[in-house]
């Protein structure tokens, strides 16, 4: 009896041991998961930036185009009105 009472109680601590891990490992599972979820909201707002600048380097290719092409159509007419 005392060593059925002995191998039982040894069964619990495991089992209280087991369940704890199991506990850590869910805990991480989760943490994991809210750092995943915001390096994932970084690359959407990097991405967004990205897509952004490169607008703006669009529209100022088309600005600095238009100007030159203005400059030129006007040292145009000043050289054929001489």
């Amino acid at each position: 009896r005392q060593e059925f009472n002995s191998l039982s109680s040894g069964h619990k601590a495991l089992s209280i041991k087991v369940d704890h891990i199991d506990d850590q490992f869910k805990a991480s599972e989760a943490r994991d998961e809210k750092q995943q979820q915001g390096i994932e909201e970084i690359l959407n707002i990097l991405h967004g930036l990205k897509w952004f600048f490169a607008s703006l380097k669009n529209i100022a290719i088309i600005v600095t185009s238009l100007t030159a092409i203005i400059y030129g159509v006007f040292n145009i007419k000043a050289w054929l009105k001489q």
